[in-house]
Formats: structure tokens, sequence, C-alpha cells
């Protein structure tokens, strides 16, 4: 999350999958959430780190998996392109006033994008309870060894994967959506930091 204390508001509907919006506090977190989109009433509230919702313990469908596979094809090649396309210089630029959570060690655009592929492959999966994938070393070759990597477990992931670790509890529904979540916001992250450089 991008507060070491705040909160989040998540959906589980088709049209919002893996669509989040978080703010230093709850009160603020809503509100957002209702002034893009639109009226909405909470279900369901969570305190603490890496919890699961009533929702997330329900089966995960084929439809949900579909969607973030979907999701996940339109965002890599955003983040190849970054590669391909942005000099050392600006991939390794480091702004030493951003503010980032305590856990936050992905200063530059570089490291953002290792970032991606260690949370979808070294954590979210195993964390599941699903196989990781030891890290290339060259950032390119791991954009696309770890997208398929993501792919091919989630095709074959059991529907109703429960798994509790270390205080956490993820679920393939849980799993998913912040699939459909994580790389999306990372590239408009730095999507925003590209375009304050200019």
């Amino acid at each position: 999350m991008a507060y070491t204390r705040g909160a989040a508001v998540w959906a589980f509907d088709a049209d919002l999958w893996g669509v989040c919006v978080q703010a230093p506090t709850v009160e603020r977190a809503t509100a957002s959430w209702r002034s893009m989109h639109g009226p909405s009433t909470v279900v369901e509230a969570l305190q603490g780190d890496e919890q699961a919702f009533g929702r997330d313990f329900l089966p995960a469908t084929d439809a949900e998996v579909e969607r973030t596979l979907a999701i996940l094809a339109e965002q890599r090649p955003r983040a190849t392109r970054l590669v391909d396309e942005l000099s050392a210089e600006a991939l390794d630029a480091d702004d030493p006033g951003r503010v980032l959570p305590g856990w936050a060690r992905w200063r530059t655009i570089r490291d953002m994008l290792w970032h991606i592929c260690d949370t979808e492959s070294r954590y979210y999966l195993p964390m599941t309870g699903l196989p990781a994938r030891e890290r290339d070393a060259d950032l390119r070759t791991e954009l696309a060894a770890s997208q398929r990597h993501v792919r091919s477990v989630l095709h074959r992931m059991p529907r109703a994967q429960v798994h509790r670790e270390r205080g956490e509890v993820w679920t393939a529904t849980k799993l998913l959506r912040r699939l459909a979540w994580h790389e999306r916001g990372e590239l408009d992250a730095i999507d925003a930091l590209l375009a304050a450089r200019q």
C-alpha cells in the first residue's frame, strides 16, 4: 500500500476489478472512492495487514482469472516500453524528496519495475501457497519470464486456494484482485514520476 498507516477501499465488481483507492484515513479513502466511482456502501471493514475479506474466501471464478490475465496482458507492455525507451539515467534517477512507506525500497523506476516482478512471482504467489520463481539477472528478461510464470500458475491454481502464513491470509480471489491492481498502480506511479520531471 502507499502509506505506512492508511486505508484502502476495494470493490469486487467486474468493472472495477483490481481497482483500489488509498488515503491516510478511512474517511478520506471512502470519500475519494465515492468521488471517483459514485455512491457506494461499505460492506466490510478489515483491520491489520494482509487479511482477507469474506468475499475473498469464495472460490475464484474463471471470469475473474481471465479478467486478471487480461489486465496483466495490458500492463506488461507498458513496463517493457519503459525499459526499452528510457535511458539508464532516467531509469536510475532517485528523487530524495519522494516519500515512500517505511518498508518500500524501490526508489527508482528501475527498482519499481523489479518490484513488480518480485511482488508477483516472489511474494504474492508463495504467500498464496503457489510456486515462486527465481529472479533473472536481466530486468527485461525478468519482465517476460515473470509474466509467463504468473499466467501459467493462474491457469492451474486451485480456485478455492487458501493459505495462511506469518499472520497473513491469502486466497485465490485475493491473489487475483491484488495482481490486477498492483502492476497498473505501480506503472501509474511511474507515469506520475516521469510527468513531474518534465
